[in-house]
């Protein structure tokens, strides 16, 4: 074989070594990850989030669930490898685990939670996303 023969060889040789190198450089890679959409990772991890709470109505086979959902203040960025290998954008977060509200968190309360992100899997969990809450306090109004 010709001298220029080996060389092309070696070219795409070289390339085909340099998109594996990229490819498993990226693999396990969060896209979507970094200072300007953040993303929160899924249960054990436990996140803060900030919002206001509403008492949704949501017809169930055999009544209707009244479940407590927090509109965020922001759009909230969430990795789920179930679902996608993209980060999720989310705005509203039922709220599960928390056996009763304390008095002054009403509708429309302005409040933080912590807890621990979790994927719906029955029909009686309404948003794509839920926390399983630690903490829920409500945030002053700055009056």
């Amino acid at each position: 074989m010709p001298a220029t023969t080996y060389r092309i060889a070696a070219l795409l040789g070289i390339g085909r070594l340099a998109a594996l190198g990229t490819c498993l450089g990226l693999c396990g890679c969060v896209f979507g990850h970094g200072q300007i959409n953040h993303c929160l990772f899924m249960s054990p991890i436990k996140n803060s989030f900030s919002g206001r709470v509403h008492f949704r109505d949501y017809p169930a086979a055999d009544a209707v669930d009244n479940v407590p959902v927090l509109a965020l203040d922001k759009t909230a960025y969430v990795y789920s490898p179930a679902q996608s290998h993209l980060c999720l954008p989310v705005n509203d977060l039922q709220l599960v685990g928390v056996a009763e509200f304390p008095r002054d968190i009403i509708e429309n309360s302005h409040v933080g939670v912590e807890g621990a992100l979790i994927t719906a899997v029955t029909p009686r969990q309404h948003t794509r996303f839920l926390v399983n809450v630690n903490s829920i306090l409500p945030l002053s109004t700055g009056k």
